[in-house]
């Protein structure tokens, strides 16, 4: 009995010290590193403070039963923009409903060396996006951001160069290709004399958000909730709702994220198991808001099996997705 006993130890700390690579699908890699080149876009080309920059809002429809994912929202004194991002290549045109798009792409066999042509039909995203944008206007009127709909901006935003759009959507302007792109950060600058400006000269004449709107308009934006990460081991992320385990229990007014530290030696690992030990994670919890120069403030730290299951529901799943410890590397938690 104390030979099998040892012998299951063994096994665990082997399978704690050689967790599963998860990848990530190239695709959904491509469209977030998309995003978050955006992000560092708007902060270093186009001066826009992080602070007024949103990623992943979930807007709630007006009778708050679904949410709506909105890629980037930036508050700014112009108004509020709600970009959709997309590294699509090949062409891009209007179905003749003009219910959808049209994405036309050549795709190279490797083995054979010949180009294939293939058509992938996609919903109508500017009008997705402006529906969108206006949810996101009346969730804020819910919320006293009572702003005019002048300043509520929709952009599509097609980061890939070799990207190409047929006349039918080239005329729009709210879509922004990739030829278009620094016009639309240059847009969103403003100069040293503006900033003069608008702090003599009232809103209604200048035609900017007066302060006291764009901290109302702030505000409202900040008690909406985004997704959930978790970030797995291999560099997979999966997004969606955080729902927990016994030995995990927190408060996300108060909790920003979770790091999982493993123990992945080898040597240690069968070390511990002949001292009797099984292996542990053991879970760090930080503070929200409290980043510092040198050190993070946390919460609490927790010890857990290795496999114990955390509760996640991914984004558009009906059911729990129950993932090991060993596993992930951090979650983040949205407010």
């Amino acid at each position: 009995m104390v030979m099998f006993n040892l012998t299951s130890r063994l096994v665990q700390a082997r399978e704690a010290c050689n967790p599963a690579s998860h990848l990530e699908d190239e695709m959904v890699k491509a469209g977030r590193d998309a995003e978050e080149n955006l992000m560092k876009d708007l902060v270093h080309k186009a001066g826009v403070p992080s602070s007024y920059i949103y990623q992943g809002l979930r807007v709630p429809d007006t009778f708050q039963t679904r949410r709506h994912e909105i890629d980037v929202v930036i508050l700014t004194e112009y108004g509020i923009y709600c970009i959709e991002v997309k590294n699509w290549s090949g062409k891009i045109s209007l179905s003749t409903d003009g219910k959808s798009w049209v994405q036309q792409r050549h795709v190279k066999d490797s083995n054979t060396k010949s180009s294939v042509t293939y058509d992938a039909s996609h919903s109508n995203v500017l009008n997705e996006l402006k529906s969108k944008t206006q949810l996101l206007r009346n969730h804020l009127l819910r919320h006293e951001a009572c702003l005019a709909e002048k300043f509520f901006f929709s952009r599509v935003v097609l980061v890939n160069p070799k990207t190409e759009l047929d006349n039918s959507l080239w005329k729009e302007k709210e879509i922004v290709t990739f030829d278009r792109y620094p016009l639309f950060l240059d847009s969103l600058k403003r100069s040293y004399t503006g900033k003069v400006a608008s702090s003599i000269v009232p809103s209604f004449i200048t035609g900017q958000l007066s302060y006291s709107a764009m901290e109302s308009a702030r505000h409202a934006l900040d008690q909406i909730g985004t997704w959930d990460v978790v970030h797995l081991n291999g560099g997979k992320q999966i997004i969606g709702d955080y729902k927990g385990n016994k030995d995990l229990i927190l408060n996300r007014k108060t909790a920003c994220r979770m790091e999982f530290k493993h123990q992945r030696s080898s040597v240690l690992g069968s070390l511990w198991a002949v001292m009797g030990f099984t292996p542990q994670v053991v879970v760090t919890i930080y503070k929200r808001g409290g980043d510092g120069w040198l050190w993070n403030a946390t919460c609490a730290q927790v010890s857990v099996s290795y496999d114990a299951e955390i509760s996640f529901r991914p984004a558009g799943e009906e059911v729990d997705a129950k993932i090991q410890a060993n596993d992930i590397e951090s979650i983040i938690l949205s407010t």
